[in-house]
């Protein structure tokens, strides 16, 4: 009895996760539609392709090969939506990140479908085979790093610049929430290591219990992103009670500088 409420627990978590993802790809699919601000089009893939990887995984054990084809692409396409939204126009370490998360992502790919590694693992892997499994580990690790923790920390300094300047508070919260949503959740990563190779099985101890934390950081995760970009009216006006505005526009981020060099400019003259 008490396996199977932990299940159905499980199970509840993942849907929320993928029901949130799915909102917001499906809101951002038509922003860029009216707005034609076709930098967010990686991101409402990085979105679909997360959830969807997770529901063919559990529909049948033949949708195995599209599951690990699609592990490959989030991390690349949150790499490239930093590019595009933070870096169109200036030097960044782009090309290096993304040839690195190409070639560690194709031998990720190799490994998985030759092995079928997996964290937990679904079998007892022989310890020849280990160096594959600690790859394994290695490509989740330098996947996070370079994707989450980049555009974390990224958005925390955009947070930084814009949060003295005259811009309306909810727009500054965004890029706290996409900031240290992205900047926490690099750090689940390295839960993965304390799971131990040799205990098969998700909901076998102690993979549950990590298997349950790792689940929360991604939840929260999701909702951060959930509030940065569907952020509820309500809230904004609550944000905005004592902000003047004028004009309700979503800003590019370089406009967003533009507007803070104006006012240390000004401040300055």
């Amino acid at each position: 009895m008490l396996i199977q409420i932990i299940v159905v627990i499980n199970y509840s978590l993942q849907g929320v996760w993928i029901v949130l993802q799915l909102i917001v790809a499906t809101f951002l699919s038509i922003k860029v539609i009216k707005t034609k601000r076709y930098n967010i089009i990686p991101l409402i893939l990085f979105f679909f392709i997360s959830s969807l990887r997770i529901i063919s995984f559990f529909m049948s054990p033949s949708f195995l090969i599209i599951f690990l084809i699609m592990v490959q692409f989030p991390n690349i396409l949150l790499v490239i939506f930093t590019k595009l939204t933070f870096f169109k126009h200036k030097k960044s370490p782009f090309k290096v990140f993304l040839i690195i998360l190409i070639i560690v992502r194709f031998f990720d790919f190799i490994i998985r479908i030759n092995f079928q590694i997996s964290i937990p693992m679904t079998y007892y892997l022989e310890e020849s085979n280990l160096i594959f499994y600690y790859y394994i580990l290695f490509s989740i690790t330098i996947s996070f790093l370079l994707s989450h923790l980049w555009l974390g920390i990224t958005a925390l300094r955009y947070y930084k610049i814009i949060k003295s300047s005259n811009i309306e508070p909810w727009i500054k919260l965004r890029y706290g929430l996409i900031g240290w949503g992205s900047f926490i959740y690099t750090f689940s990563i390295f839960l993965y290591y304390l799971i131990p190779y040799d205990i098969i099985g998700l909901f076998a101890f102690p993979n549950i219990v990590y298997g349950y934390i790792i689940l929360g950081f991604t939840v929260c995760y999701s909702l951060s992103m959930y509030f940065a970009w569907i952020m509820p009216k309500c809230l904004k006006n609550r944000l905005n009670k004592d902000f003047q505005v004028i004009e309700e526009k979503e800003y590019e981020e370089d406009e967003l500088l533009e507007i803070v060099k104006k006012e240390l400019s000004e401040r300055n003259s």
